[in-house]
């Protein structure tokens, strides 16, 4: 008798699946439903009040909303377009062409995913702000042109996509470069051999073929950007251009009292906007597997000639890192070296006293702590989870163990803003929840809620690749089933599962946005606390602060990397 099908007193693996369905349901579910009701309550949480559809109503009836949209729509669209250019450009160099020194950077591409979202952005807006961006100024004073001349300014729409574009290239070339790597090159071979030059394989064959991997990784990078905080934050609300977030935003901090009812009822629409791309996104996902073209054993791409244009290629390798890291990181550097910003004086005045200052903060010191504790804790129970979901999802026969996996990855369509929101709301109503209000399990919980989806793109192909016989064997050898998951599933995992780790350990030290709501005066993480710092004008702490940040993650990494042997795919 199959083991899955055996009543559920005796089935160890039945029992467990029930369990983590129920704890992933209500982890999941309970703060958006906590977000919904919100939107419909005429008070703020915890507060008498009745439902209502006001909030709704003001939402609708305002034309803002219809800017919002726009904006939004435009800002993500522009991000995602730029994004998907640039790392589809450096993954066929790197990937499928002969290009000198191409192996060196085939991973470098993918170190900016590092970098904490105020570091992109805090780096392009002292490069560009009109009055007192470095570029500006030499631009200015190079040509003789009066005060009103910018090369760029930040502080606008193309400021905007540019900043988050650039910060999503990264990701986009992480699961661009691996289709480029994976596609047969058989046909591209048949149109070589029949004279087809190269720029006419590209644009006939080699895209086509790619265009549905591109296509499901574009709805990615748009929807993240949709959802991003940092930017519209930083650059948007300077340049007086509001979206959904930064509406958010305003509605909870800047109102007095705070408007909940609105930043709610605009997080619910957002919520619809996010899942729909969510259902698109995933439609393409299936097509694209649907139109891979992979061959099997023996498979060895063949690069292809560039002739005279292989050194260009190179170039253009150089000059994203030289772009994305040389000037980025240079430009924080730089900033965080000033007493004060003088473009005019940069290497007269350098001082190291911000340095000396962050490190002397006790409050720094207690941030940081609170961060490793948060997103350890994170990073194991995601890991550990995602395997459970991914395994029974893979290798039971249970008739609903599709839906297990379905509700692990619904998180994607849920902003961090609006999962911190919804936990704000349920810990300020639920008499229980207030005691958990206040504490670093906040920040656990909302972490879990959305990185279990990224935790389960690790785990899940793994545990596709195990082969049942591997199990099917040791049961034969009469090894009970939590021996054989023991000793040789978990062990097969085990890579898969450091990498998941690494990745969400690094991800969950940085985020930002799940868990602005969420902060008291006497319990705070880094990335919370970097935020203080911009909002009070210490740009110049910020920047210290950030570079001690990235040089932190960079550690963990290359020492996991060391460690571990985890390979970058």
């Amino acid at each position: 008798m199959n083991r899955n099908l055996l009543p559920i007193t005796r089935n160890p693996l039945a029992i467990l699946f029930w369990v983590v369905v129920g704890f992933t349901v209500l982890l999941i579910l309970y703060p958006i439903l906590f977000l919904l009701f919100g939107s419909v309550w005429s008070t703020r949480p915890g507060r008498e009040g009745n439902l209502t559809l006001v909030n709704y109503i003001d939402v609708f009836s305002d034309p803002h909303t219809l800017t919002l949209l726009i904006n939004s729509s435009t800002y993500a669209l522009g991000s995602a377009l730029l994004a998907i250019t640039i790392a589809t450009g450096l993954a066929f160099i790197a990937t499928r062409t002969d290009a000198p020194f191409r192996n060196y950077f085939r991973y470098v591409p993918i170190l900016p995913i590092i970098l904490p979202g105020m570091v992109d952005n805090l780096a392009w807006i002292y490069l560009f702000r009109p009055n007192t961006g470095l570029a500006n100024v030499w631009f200015r004073e190079t040509f003789g042109l009066s005060t009103s001349t910018v090369l760029f300014n930040i502080y606008s729409m193309p400021g905007m996509i540019w900043v988050m574009g650039i910060s999503l290239v990264p990701l986009a070339y992480l699961v661009v470069s691996a289709a480029f790597y994976s596609m047969d090159p058989a046909l591209e071979e048949s149109a070589r051999i029949a004279g087809m030059r190269l720029r006419t394989i590209v644009r006939k064959i080699t895209i086509p073929l790619m265009m549905p991997a591109i296509l499901s990784v574009f709805f990615l990078v748009f929807i993240i950007a949709f959802e991003s905080f940092e930017t519209p934050a930083m650059i948007g609300l300077p340049a007086g251009i509001d979206v959904f977030m930064s509406n958010i935003y305003q509605a909870i901090v800047w109102s007095i009292p705070p408007n909940y009812g609105l930043a709610t009822a605009n997080a619910s629409i957002l919520l619809v906007v996010t899942v729909t791309l969510i259902y698109l996104y995933r439609r393409s996902t299936k097509r694209a597997e649907k139109f891979q073209i992979i061959t099997g054993r023996g498979y060895q791409p063949r690069l292809m000639s560039l002739g005279r244009w292989k050194y260009f290629g190179t170039a253009i390798l150089a000059g994203y890192v030289i772009l994305h890291i040389g000037v980025v990181f240079s430009m924080v550097f730089i900033l965080s070296l000033q007493p004060f910003w003088d473009p005019r004086a940069l290497f007269s005045r350098i001082t190291f006293e911000h340095y000396a200052a962050i490190l002397g903060r006790s409050q720094i010191a207690r941030a940081l702590i609170n961060s490793i504790i948060v997103s350890t804790i994170t990073a194991t129970v995601v890991v550990t989870m995602a395997a459970l979901v991914s395994y029974i999802s893979r290798k039971s026969k249970f008739k609903r163990r599709g839906f297990l996996e379905g509700v692990g990855m619904l998180p994607l369509a849920f902003p961090g803003f609006v999962i911190g929101l919804g936990f704000l709301w349920m810990f300020l109503t639920l008499p229980i929840a207030t005691l958990v209000y206040g504490t670093l399990g906040v920040f656990v919980l909302a972490f879990l809620v959305k990185y279990l989806p990224h935790g389960i793109r690790f785990t899940s192909g793994a545990v596709m690749q195990i082969h049942n016989d591997l199990e099917e064997s040791s049961a034969i050898a009469g090894a009970a089933w939590t021996r054989t998951v023991r000793k040789v599933t978990i062990p097969l995992l085990r890579p898969a599962m450091l990498a998941g780790w690494v990745y969400v350990f690094v991800v969950s030290f940085r985020e930002l946005s799940s868990v602005i709501f969420l902060i008291t005066a006497r319990n705070q993480v880094l990335s919370t606390v970097l935020w203080d710092l911009f909002q009070n004008g210490s740009v110049e702490l910020l920047a210290a602060a950030s570079i001690l940040l990235t040089l932190f993650l960079w550690s963990i990494v290359i020492l996991a990397m060391l460690l571990f042997k985890i390979r970058l795919r």
